[in-house]
């Protein structure tokens, strides 16, 4: 699986997962996103018990063939935690399902963080429609 890793590890983009860390390494910061990764997941899954939508995760979740993609991306602002404002990603991704009248799904989320310029962070909401 490919993953933008950034160029630059003390990027401000990485501040509000790294912390303003001059030590992070390549795999702490992957480490640093997947655990996001699972929290968004957790957020979103709390979410959709709200609206009744049943969402599963797999353990092994990047195994999961999925055939369907929301692809969400919050520019890099002033404001360091504004891409990572959860919120900002889970309206798309909840309007489009309920658009679809998808009350099912098995998800995982890909989370890419691009450094060009004042970066961004792509979200990528991954999901499989069980029968």
């Amino acid at each position: 699986m490919n993953r933008i890793i950034p160029s630059k590890l003390t990027h401000p983009i990485l501040f509000p997962l790294t912390g303003r860390s001059k030590d992070i390494g390549s795999d702490e910061l992957i480490k640093k996103i997947m655990e996001y990764e699972v929290k968004c997941e957790e957020s979103i899954i709390s979410t959709f018990k709200k609206v009744d939508i049943h969402g599963m995760t797999k353990s092994n979740r990047y195994s999961l063939p999925y055939n369907e993609e929301i692809i969400t991306t919050l520019m890099g602002e002033s404001y360091l935690n504004g891409p990572y404002e959860f919120h900002r990603v889970a309206r798309p991704v909840l309007r489009k399902l309920l658009d679809d009248n998808l009350y099912k799904v098995r998800f995982y989320f890909f989370i890419e963080i691009d450094d060009k310029l004042f970066g961004k962070v792509i979200y990528h909401f991954r999901y499989h429609i069980p029968k």
